[in-house]
């Protein structure tokens, strides 16, 4: 082999690691999507209405991986803007009180594997002021584009492969929601400076807490579950956390 050949395959190895190496960073994000939009109750005249406004992620563009989280983000807006927005200030224009809603969110994850997202969407209707909490997780290495990552695949128990097994899929969901929420109740239960409801008990976690939606990743790529204020505790206590390992979640199953 040539010395000039030998340069030229070093040159061009070198050059595939820098791509590897930049696929293995964490995503940059861009500039915010920002936005509102207010829509009066009574289009005839001005008054009281519903504003909506937001704040979302938008990552760079010129990492090939941007789209797997840029394509939910659209899909998110578009979404809002053409369904839930006007259905919700039709729901409200009855009752005629102006409600405001601001959708904003910190990033609690981002590696060469994951990048996490916690959403808290604020709700001022007259002087009651409320919050949901929402988590979006994205896999930067199986994930597909306008798709968040499910708590079966992070899990290990489900590849991208057995994606388009709706049956299996529904199976290990179930079965990982039955695991987070028995190791979520027991944690409850332990926790003597945490004052219940009084109708709290372990059916509750069944119709207010859904793991495979509400939990988003920490830095470690461990999951945080979490439970929305008011659900088994008063709404002062807000929302409450609970940091599961991976390692944990696998011993469980």
């Amino acid at each position: 082999m040539t010395a000039k050949l030998k340069g030229f395959i070093g040159s061009f190895l070198a050059i595939c690691m820098i791509g590897l190496s930049a696929l293995a960073d964490p995503l940059v994000q861009d500039t915010d999507w920002t936005g509102s939009v207010f829509i009066p109750y009574d289009q005839n005249q001005a008054g009281p209405g519903y504003t909506r406004s937001w704040q979302l992620p938008h990552m760079d563009e010129a990492d090939e991986r941007a789209h797997l989280v840029n394509a939910f983000y659209e899909y998110f807006l578009s979404d809002s803007l053409n369904n839930a927005v006007p259905l919700m200030a039709e729901s409200l224009a009855e009752a005629g009180i102006p409600v405001q809603v601001a959708l904003t969110y910190q990033k609690t994850c981002n590696n060469e594997q994951f990048i996490s997202f916690l959403f808290s969407s604020t709700e001022t209707a007259g002087d009651q002021t409320s919050v949901i909490y929402e988590g979006h997780t994205f896999s930067l290495e199986e994930g597909m584009p306008g798709s968040t990552l499910s708590l079966p695949h992070l899990m290990g128990f489900l590849n991208s492969q057995q994606s388009t097994d709706t049956w299996l899929e529904s199976r290990q969901t179930e079965k990982a929601n039955q695991l987070v929420r028995s190791l979520v109740y027991a944690r409850i239960t332990e926790n003597d400076g945490l004052v219940l409801n009084d109708d709290f008990s372990e059916e509750t976690l069944e119709y207010c807490f859904f793991p495979e939606l509400d939990f988003y990743l920490d830095e470690n790529s461990n999951p945080v579950f979490f439970l929305q204020p008011g659900t088994v505790a008063s709404e002062e206590a807000g929302r409450l956390d609970f940091p599961i390992s991976l390692s944990e979640l696998k011993d469980e199953w």
